[in-house]
């Protein structure tokens, strides 16, 4: 589910219809939940809000919306035309009007209250890209803003990323240790059993290798609900390829796609960037680069926005080797480029004042 943290210019729920008898039926359910909605003409008009919710009716829904929680909003006698148009546009949910009322002015109302963070995947579309890395440097960046940040391994065959973080003596609980995790996780329980490390919090794999399956365990699902309400954004470094070990891919809100710029690199990423769909993909492109390429027409390859570029840094696999990935976050190459990538992806509200 997409973050719930409108700014103050943006609208949290946006109606997208030109029926009047559907604005006077949600206009109602608005004032049941005790929020605005905020009515569109065109899905377009709607996504440049940045709305956590849209609702639809099936005039309006043509295709995807990315982004957001979408819910598809009929009235008595059109539920055919609904249910259809709701698997157009692989809309969330359905709610037909009046007899749906009070489940969705219920719905709206809990959506409004929870705290949801936003939950960000880093992937290298190669062996090499520096995913790890610039995970731990997302965190790090976010950490520096103020912001309740978390770094997730999601690696079970990565080492452990505690290794390149140099905390591997840090105490707190890894993966393996929460295995038995059932049900519901208690937010704080999770952050005061973590192990903070340059300002974040670290859930990683730890140094021995962990158990087969233990990203498609029952705890997985209850450990990221409680990650996502404890803290602002999660950043997960992502394995790279589906296992047995499970993916976290299915929790991630974006992700961040890694592109060293070489040819056959390029060719490799737009077949991820396919695969990942329909989950918002950005390109972070990353040097050196070949022969007449440049970050955006590297992106234009691959098919999916630039979100920045981050050059080759010599030092970086030293750093890595040492467990001291951190001394490079400062760099401006680097600062610049996750400066550009929390911009992005983390909703208006917790972004710093121009």
């Amino acid at each position: 589910m997409p973050s719930w943290t409108p700014a103050a210019e943006t609208s949290a729920v946006v109606l997208v219809t030109s029926s009047q008898r559907i604005r006077d039926e949600v206009a109602r359910v608005a004032v049941a939940a005790g929020l605005s909605v905020t009515p569109t003409a065109t899905v377009n008009e709607a996504l440049a809000l940045r709305p956590a919710v849209v609702l639809l009716d099936s005039g309006s829904a043509g295709s995807a919306v990315p982004g957001c929680t979408v819910i598809l909003v009929g009235v008595e006698g059109g539920e055919s035309r609904a249910w259809t148009a709701a698997s157009r546009c692989g809309a969330d949910r359905v709610a037909i009007l009046p007899q749906a009322a009070g489940w969705l002015a219920e719905h709206l109302g809990a959506l409004h209250h929870a705290n949801q963070g936003k939950v960000v995947g880093v992937l290298g579309a190669s062996g090499g890209a520096g995913a790890s890395v610039t995970s731990c440097w997302l965190a790090a960046a976010a950490a520096d803003r103020g912001l309740r940040a978390l770094l997730v391994d999601g690696d079970p065959l990565g080492g452990g990323l505690e290794v390149v973080l140099g905390s591997e003596l840090s105490t707190g609980v890894r993966w393996p240790d929460l295995g038995e995790v059932r049900g519901t996780l208690n937010p704080d329980q999770l952050v005061h059993a973590l192990p903070a490390v340059g300002g974040f919090s670290l859930l990683s794999m730890g140094t021995d290798p962990p158990a087969p399956g233990v990203l498609a365990s029952p705890a997985v699902p209850p450990v990221m609900e409680a990650a996502r309400a404890a803290f602002d954004i999660t950043v997960v470094d992502i394995a790279r390829g589906w296992s047995a070990d499970g993916s976290l891919l299915p929790y991630c809100d974006t992700v961040l796609l890694l592109v060293p710029g070489r040819i056959r690199v390029i060719a490799a990423a737009r077949a991820v960037a396919d695969q990942l769909q329909p989950l918002p993909v950005f390109a972070g492109v990353r040097g050196p680069l070949g022969p007449d390429l440049d970050p955006e027409r590297v992106a234009r390859a691959v098919g999916v926005s630039s979100i920045g570029y981050l050059p080759y840094l010599r030092a970086a696999p030293g750093a890595e080797n040492q467990g001291g990935v951190l001394s490079l976050a400062r760099r401006r190459s680097v600062r610049s480029f996750t400066r550009s990538v929390l911009d992005a992806v983390l909703p208006a509200s917790l972004r710093p004042a121009a």
